[in-house]
């Protein structure tokens, strides 16, 4: 019942099939639609992507730090990439994986390790430092970003600073 209304007849539910919009003349296909099998073969995702310090090579992540999806596969890709030469396409991949994490310093390390790869030493320790920030309770990433940072130091002639960051890497472990 319509609440203000009297009775309301209602139209029986069609069971036929409904085509908006208006029909257009044609050969109409009929046979069955095929379909590809759902699992064909398996992939697992590598835990972390090698050329990230992991906790048993002196920096990482603990199980309660592990990286997302998207980030994980960028960093994937961009390991991938930086290992077959294409440093331009790490490069990409690290910075996607940057605006997907702003704050994952796994990210930025790897960023600072392409970019010394790529002989920018200066853009290089930025990105280290700048990992630094938020690898907080991460020593053995602390570590691993000092030592980017000494060599990044070293490649621009600052032996001195880059001493005094080896002295903070060894500090940090």
């Amino acid at each position: 019942m319509v609440p203000g209304g009297g009775a309301v007849a209602s139209a029986p539910i069609s069971t036929g099939p409904i085509t908006p919009g208006p029909i257009t003349p044609g050969p109409i296909d009929t046979s069955p639609v095929q379909s590809a099998p759902i699992n064909q073969g398996s992939y697992s995702m590598p835990s972390t992507p090698s050329g990230i310090p992991s906790a048993n090579t002196g920096g990482g992540l603990s199980a309660d730090e592990q990286l997302d999806g998207p980030v994980l596969a960028l960093l994937t890709t961009a390991q991938q990439q930086q290992a077959s030469g294409d440093l331009n396409g790490a490069s990409s991949s690290l910075e996607r994986a940057q605006r997907v994490a702003p704050r994952e310093p796994q990210v930025l390390y790897r960023l600072a390790q392409v970019r010394m790869a790529q002989g920018d030493a200066p853009q290089a320790e930025q990105f280290a430092r700048r990992g630094l920030t938020f690898a907080n309770g991460r020593s053995a990433l602390q570590a691993s970003l000092w030592e980017l940072i000494a060599q990044a130091r070293e490649k621009q002639g600052d032996s001195s600073g880059a001493a005094l960051a080896r002295q903070k890497a060894k500090v940090s472990l």
